[in-house]
């Protein structure tokens, strides 16, 4: 069902945006206004809510009904905590205030810091599409969401090391930042954007895009991540315990092992930390210097 079609899921979206909230986020919360609808008996949201309206008592209990029955199915935590809030949050952008139902998150399951041997190897199996990636992704700090928006005019690899710009509205916190990716990175960048002859290649193409040039989804770019660490990962439960995101925390666990001080590492992947925007002001030279006094620490 492709709810995006209908005003008061817009109206949803449209508030997202305003909170900065990332495309993940959004889709998290699609995911559960979908359980929603399916536990309601309901197709089309926009008569469900306005059902809602004449009654706010019913969505209480339909809300608190939609958790409890989600918290007695085989779900993670976390998820049965996102997904009801998206469908708070959608309720509410609608005009339908709904009592909050809490739910104790705990965790299922813990992520395991890779090895640069474990990257190596995942890096060895992945595809070339996945592997540059990876790189860029292990060796700047930079989200997903965010690698996934960044077009050709936001790198300039004739710097050293390149420079990666992340545009304001890409971020998750809607600030823009500089970051920076190894040497390894940019040669693989390289390589990747000169086979890209399916396509004439303009500052505003999609720094990563489909096989056939064209921009590709959110989904699939996760998917070939996933995929990549599915061929040498070690599945636990329903999650393997090295997916994406940790490239994240690998990159910060290594900075911060390699000396660079933590308001560098939190500037250079998007951190938001107390006070930082106001007292801790870095020029482009500066967070240069302090990245290549950590870059070999990045590079597998």
């Amino acid at each position: 069902m492709d709810l995006e079609g209908f005003e008061s899921i817009r109206r949803l979206l449209g508030e997202l945006k305003l909170l900065t909230r990332s495309q993940n986020t959004e889709l998290t919360y699609l995911k559960g206004i979908k359980a929603f609808l399916k536990y309601c008996g309901a197709t089309n949201p926009d008569m469900l809510i306005e059902e809602m309206k004449n009654d706010t008592n019913t969505a209480n209990e339909k809300f608190k009904g939609f958790v409890i029955d989600l918290a007695s199915k085989s779900l993670a935590p976390k998820s049965v905590a996102a997904w009801a809030a998206g469908v708070r949050k959608f309720l509410s952008a609608n005009g339908i205030p709904v009592s909050n139902v809490p739910i104790k998150v705990y965790t299922l399951h813990e992520d395991m810091l890779p090895t640069k041997e474990d990257l190596k190897k995942v890096l060895e199996t992945a595809s070339s599409k996945a592997r540059v990636c990876l790189l860029i992704l292990l060796s700047s700090g930079l989200r997903i969401g965010e690698l996934y928006n960044l077009t050709i005019k936001d790198v300039n690899l004739d710097e050293d090391p390149a420079i990666i710009r992340v545009k304001a509205v890409s971020a998750k916190e809607r600030k823009g930042r500089i970051t920076f990716m190894s040497q390894q990175a940019k040669e693989a960048l390289k390589a990747y954007l000169a086979n890209r002859n399916l396509e004439e290649l303009t500052p505003d193409s999609p720094l990563i895009s489909a096989d056939n040039g064209k921009p590709m989804s959110y989904q699939n770019l996760q998917y070939i991540l996933n995929n990549a660490f599915k061929k040498v990962g070690k599945k636990v439960g329903k999650r393997y315990t090295l997916h994406a995101h940790t490239l994240r925390k690998w990159f910060k666990t290594q900075m911060i092992s390699a000396g660079i001080p933590g308001p560098i590492v939190d500037r250079l992947m998007g951190h938001s930390r107390y006070l930082a925007e106001e007292y801790e002001l870095y020029t482009e030279s500066q967070l240069r210097e302090w990245y290549l006094k950590g870059v070999t620490s990045l590079t597998i």
